[in-house]
């Protein structure tokens, strides 16, 4: 397990990809979260990968600190 966020892109339709957003705290036996946010991707204004990227790295962030809410 890598340590830091790993975001996969996986396509549903034409209108829509998931992001998978992985969030590892420690590099051997941490805690990792795991979101799966569907993204909508317009073909009147389709975003690029790394704009797709950008949104689900700030939902991994905002999960993140939703998730420290709730351990603590």
């Amino acid at each position: 397990m890598v340590k830091g966020v790993d975001i996969e892109m996986a396509p549903l339709d034409e209108d829509h990809v998931r992001a998978k957003i992985t969030w590892s705290e420690q590099d051997v036996g941490g805690g990792k979260l795991v979101v799966e946010v569907t993204v909508k991707n317009t073909k009147t204004l389709p975003k690029t990968d790394d704009q797709l990227r950008s949104d689900a790295r700030a939902l991994a962030v905002l999960a993140r600190a939703f998730a420290d809410t709730i351990e603590n």
